[in-house]
């Protein structure tokens, strides 16, 4: 069984109350890219909005499970995972 290093794993997030799908329209970040806290990690549609979905925490992108242009993801989805530090 491997170790893998600190890391977070972001889900498709409910934006709202009755939200169970959504497509993930345009990632904002690459591979190895540092995020921060309110910055804009990608646009989410769903069937009444398109809304900007922002990171919480600070780290890097280590792995985007789910590509540009997917539809119908549904919530609690792995989307995103975010590594603690930039070698990771």
């Amino acid at each position: 069984m491997s170790t893998l290093p600190p890391h977070t794993v972001l889900d498709m997030p409910a934006l709202s109350p009755t939200m169970t799908t959504g497509n993930i329209a345009t990632f904002k970040f690459k591979v190895g890219d540092k995020v921060s806290p309110g910055d804009l990690i990608c646009d989410i549609e769903t069937d009444k909005a398109s809304i900007g979905w922002e990171a919480q925490e600070e780290g890097y992108v280590a792995a985007i499970l789910v590509p540009d242009g997917t539809n119908d993801v549904p919530v609690g989805t792995p989307v995103l995972v975010i590594a603690d530090s930039a070698g990771d």
